[in-house]
């Protein structure tokens, strides 16, 4: 079955599951008059032949208990059966049927409500169906209660002249059967009367209400299409805008980066499904590390499409030997042929020497990033070359510094310094600054979280306007040594973590106390990752140990995929015999809180990014 077919049919039976709802309070309402009708012939308000009492007795009450019974069902899956509908209308008819041969010339008014009642579902079948059988039982009540419901002088011609001289009825089915019989002798025969002057005016009304109810239902029927293929066409674009976005998404590094000498994290968070914001970094060799950012002109999927020639321009030219400007030059080039939209980006690349601290870089018109450590940020000075795309040639120029150990360059886009909030003034780039020499940072996880929380504290409840993407290098200039494996999210493979923690602890003669303490932190993380991160049914777990000899420091990051799972969020209790209470990850922090001196959790481009540090 195609996706729109199967999106009407869906939406067919939701529409036809609500209607069976509703008419099971209508049918309860049917019921209940039902139950007042039987009391009036309880009563003899409405008199019948005395032979048709005992039945009518018994018919009404059973007829009041079959309405009712869709009440009780209303909350069941049976609403949503096909025949359901069925038994709702043709119940009602039932009754219909009863009450126009027990009081015809007072259930008139019950053969439209019944037509109206099938329409109201959105099957042009269906009321076709039900037409057909209301004027046929419609012609049948109506002979039917000339010998067995109230006396109707309609049905007879008039009242009926008595012995005495007054007008009166007749009540049994012979004296009736006689009447009619003798009418018919003296040349008024109703029974072809009653079908002329009776039946036939009342079956054209129901017919009338029949075209228009029906014609409605047509309308509302090809009303729901239409909607299904607009929602359809909606589907398609949002699916097709989802893969883009993936697409996308896997063009920028995956995971935080923490190897010799640096650490690296990037984010991205369009403003719509994609977006023309645009951040990688490469190694260009083993001694040498390449940053960059860039903002494409315009939104949506032109953006993200020229962002991703961008991009793959980019690590077509970041190859050893290359200043920063001339890998500009060369995507300038690049990206410039066949660009007809006359689209551009903005772009600042640095190049790291990650043994000697010295950062060069060169600034394609982008904005000027953030340096320093230990609230001594500020904006670093740079020439702003020419925007990328534009023109044939470009003017960037080459420029440098040099980064001492510790200290962080931050390159973003003016999705930052421009959100707004709801009074429409900008987040800035003095309120962007402050926010670096607010406090310490002891990693970009924690400097990207804060950045992060400030600027939602900012705007609040205001929509994004603009693609925010940032990317942090922290230059470390430290003898480091590490060890990064993956790991397949499953029980069994616990203990080939718990291995891989223990083998790097040995080489670098951690002592035997701390290894056990490491194992247990490990332990613990892994298996609530696999057990409530990912609900056992496996995926990625990322783990990089590394440890700094001059600094005698050790660090653990856990990286994985699973749905955002901060196991860190709990209550600062002491270890003791409830901890057994905490909730699902506050064994954990109590755990990390007792063992390590530093952490940090950051949810990164659908990735749990947990860091752990211990001064040893």
């Amino acid at each position: 079955m195609a996706l729109k077919e199967r999106q009407f049919v869906d939406a067919y039976h939701d529409n036809e599951a609500d209607a069976n709802r509703h008419m099971s309070f209508v049918n309860a309402a049917a019921g209940i008059l039902a139950l007042i009708i039987w009391a009036l012939y309880l009563a003899r308000v409405f008199t019948i032949p005395d032979h048709f009492f005992p039945v009518v007795m018994i018919l009404f009450p059973t007829a009041a208990v079959l309405l009712f019974v869709p009440l009780f069902l209303v909350k069941t899956d049976l609403v949503r059966r096909p025949a359901y509908k069925y038994f709702i209308i043709f119940s009602l008819l039932a009754v219909v049927i009863a009450l126009n041969i027990s009081i015809p010339k007072h259930s008139l008014l019950f053969w439209p409500f019944i037509i109206l009642i099938a329409n109201h579902y959105y099957n042009p079948t269906l009321g076709r169906v039900v037409y057909v059988v209301t004027i046929v039982a419609m012609l049948i009540c109506m002979y039917l209660g000339m010998f067995f419901g109230e006396f109707d002088e309609n049905l007879f011609g008039g009242g009926v002249i008595l012995k005495d001289g007054t007008i009166g009825t007749v009540e049994t089915f012979t004296e009736r059967k006689e009447l009619l019989d003798q009418l018919a002798k003296n040349g008024n025969n109703r029974y072809i009367k009653a079908l002329i002057f009776y039946y036939f005016p009342r079956a054209m009304i129901v017919t009338l209400f029949f075209m228009v109810s029906n014609l409605l239902n047509k309308r509302t029927y090809k009303l729901l299409d239409a909607e299904i293929r607009a929602h359809d066409e909606q589907e398609k674009a949002k699916t097709e805008l989802e893969v883009a976005k993936g697409i996308q998404l896997n063009t920028l590094p995956g995971e935080f980066a923490s190897n010799d000498g640096v650490e690296i994290l990037g984010e991205l968070r369009a403003a719509k499904e994609v977006g023309g914001d645009l951040y990688d970094y490469v190694d260009i060799d083993k001694d040498h590390v390449a940053i960059l950012i860039g903002d494409v002109s315009g939104k949506g999927v032109p953006a993200a499409m020229f962002m991703m020639k961008t991009i793959t321009s980019f690590r077509d030219f970041a190859t050893k030997g290359k200043s920063p400007s001339e890998i500009l030059k060369a995507v300038n080039k690049s990206i410039f042929k066949g660009n007809t939209d006359f689209m551009f980006v903005t772009c600042f690349l640095a190049i790291l020497d990650k043994i000697t601290g010295k950062l060069v870089y060169a600034n394609a018109g982008h904005n000027p990033p953030i340096i320093g450590s230990n609230k001594n940020y500020k904006f670093l000075n740079s020439k702003p070359g020419l925007i990328l795309g534009c023109f044939e040639n470009s003017n960037v120029v080459d420029e440098e510094i040099i980064l001492k150990p510790g200290e962080t360059i931050t390159l973003y886009t003016d999705g930052i310094t421009e959100a707004k909030n709801g009074e429409g003034k900008l987040f800035g780039e003095s309120r962007f600054l402050n926010v670096f020499n607010k406090k310490n940072y002891t990693c970009t996880i924690e400097l990207h979280s804060q950045i992060k929380d400030e600027i939602a504290e900012f705007v609040k409840d205001a929509p994004q306007s603009d693609d925010i993407t940032i990317l942090t290098l922290r230059y470390k200039g430290d003898n480091l040594q590490y060890d990064q494996k993956h790991f397949e999210a499953k029980k069994e493979n616990t203990v080939d973590i718990l291995g891989f923690i223990k083998d790097f602890s040995a080489r670098h003669n951690f002592s035997g106390e701390f290894t056990n303490k490491l194992l247990i932190v490990g332990d613990e993380l892994a298996s609530n990752i696999i057990n409530h991160g990912y609900k056992n049914n496996g995926g990625p777990i990322f783990i990089r140990l590394l440890f700094n000899e001059d600094k005698k420091e050790f660090v653990l990051t856990i990286i994985d995929s699973a749905v955002e799972f901060n196991q860190l969020e709990v209550e600062d209790t002491p270890i003791s015999g409830e901890a057994k209470k905490q909730k699902i990850g506050g064994l954990g922090l109590l755990i990390v809180k007792n063992i390590m001196d530093e952490y940090s959790y950051q949810r990164v481009n659908n990735k749990n990014i947990l860091v752990l540090k211990k001064n040893l």
